[in-house]
């Protein structure tokens, strides 16, 4: 399992659920971008999310299909086979959104782009 921070765009509306005993729950698909590093090209990936906190859920229920969101939480990669082939999906357990996360890394201030040059 990895801590970080993904940004990327929702492919449907986030949707609540509830556990057996009544919990709150939020579950969204996204596809997370990838950024090229030397040779390697960029990728992107599906992603599994999963909210627990109200406050969060709240705030990912404001978010439509195709707007871009960034979230911080526990990233866990897990391979899975989609129509006969194999990809890697993230499975990750939002913690958190981040607020210009994505601009302000496009705009250099957060020197991410200048790491993985």
């Amino acid at each position: 399992m990895i801590d970080g921070i993904v940004s990327g765009r929702l492919q449907l509306k986030p949707k609540m659920l509830k556990t057996k005993r009544g919990t709150d729950y939020l579950i969204a698909k996204l596809t997370v971008y990838g950024y090229r590093s030397g040779n390697l090209p960029a990728i992107e990936l599906n992603a599994d999310l999963i909210a627990f906190d109200k406050r969060l859920c709240g705030r990912l229920m404001e978010c439509d299909a195709g707007q871009i969101v960034s979230i911080a939480g526990i990233i866990r990669p897990a391979e899975q086979v989609e129509m006969g082939g194999r990809e890697i999906v993230l499975k990750i357990t939002a913690k958190a959104m981040v607020d210009g996360y994505l601009y302000r890394q496009s705009r250099g201030k957060g020197r991410l782009f200048d790491l993985i040059g």
